[in-house]
């Protein structure tokens, strides 16, 4: 909570503040071009840090932290943002984290998420409207590529939910799926996933195993936009661990036979049952909440202590 606070008193609200990272980024543009790189403009600044810029933080171990979105951790009076919580354990376990690294700081420095700060671009440094939206996605998708290349062994990732269009599930992930020193079985996940109370709790469980975990997406099954069908079909497309085989051909057989996901969650008959149990509610785990936007990271996994509270009243 302290770092959150810290960051959010940071951020550039008012013109004094705006003013000081425009002349931030006008500074750190000037000493690039004095020491010979040439950016002709500020924009194509920016971009070589993303993409030269060193993305390790020397102080620390091999093992790399991954975040996305926020949620509120037992013992946590508010929500915090999961980047919050991997800095504090980058710091205490000596992990890496993306904003601690050199080209992290920098880029995190510069606010480019910011309104302010994209209205600034267009007006001190002629940078178009359009271009100065797209930046902040552009830099940041760049960067947290490079940080995932440079993994050397397992992760560890802070996230609950993942969304499809959030830097940990559109970058980062697919680049540690496919490295060759992290795969499905080297991404550990710190918090537990979300109870997702339209699926039967066996297949719930299934997609909390962290090997499959790290290939789901929220789109996946997310029950205003797809059908149990539907999510078989992705969900078929996953590769899962050797001992998890038959549990994944049974989870696709269940969604396969439900056309919505109320259906699939009626009871079931001995005939039908294909080894799963009539759902019922997980205490220590959650109902997933989705956010109406998500442009950043995943979705927000509330305390376990509120569910708990919740599913008694119910």
């Amino acid at each position: 909570m302290e770092r959150q606070n810290e960051y959010e008193a940071n951020v550039p609200r008012t013109g004094r503040q705006v003013s000081e990272v425009r002349d931030r980024i006008l500074r750190d543009w000037r000493e690039a071009n004095e020491k010979g790189e040439g950016h002709p403009d500020v924009q194509s600044f920016i971009r070589s840090v993303a993409a030269n810029a060193s993305v390790t933080n020397e102080d620390r171990g091999d093992v790399r932290a991954f975040w996305s979105y926020k949620s509120q951790p037992e013992g946590s009076s508010e929500v915090v943002e999961h980047r919050y919580v991997a800095q504090a354990c980058g710091e205490s376990r000596g992990y890496q984290v993306l904003e601690d690294s050199p080209a992290g700081r920098r880029l995190d420095s510069y606010h480019l998420w910011e309104p302010q700060v994209r209205r600034m671009l267009t007006r001190d440094f002629d940078v178009p409207s359009k271009e100065a939206v797209d930046l902040a996605p552009e830099v940041w998708s760049t960067v947290s590529r490079r940080y995932a290349e440079e993994a050397k062994g397992p992760v560890v990732v802070f996230a609950a939910d993942i969304g499809e269009k959030s830097v940990l599930g559109k970058d980062e992930l697919p680049q540690l799926l496919a490295h060759e020193r992290v795969g499905k079985d080297g991404v550990e996940f710190a918090l537990p996933a979300p109870r997702h109370g339209h699926l039967p709790p066996e297949i719930d469980e299934l997609i909390a195993d962290d090997p499959v975990r790290c290939q789901i997406r929220m789109e996946d099954f997310d029950p205003k936009e797809t059908t149990p069908k539907e999510f078989a079909q992705k969900l078929a497309a996953v590769s899962v661990p050797e001992n998890r085989r038959a549990e994944h051909q049974a989870a696709i057989s269940r969604l396969m036979s439900a056309d919505s996901y109320p259906e699939l969650n009626e009871p079931r008959g001995p005939d039908r049952a294909h080894g799963f149990m009539v759902a019922v509610d997980i205490p220590d785990r959650v109902p997933s909440q989705r956010p109406a936007e998500h442009l950043g990271h995943g979705v927000v996994n509330p305390v376990p202590e509120l569910a708990r509270t919740a599913e008694v009243e119910r």
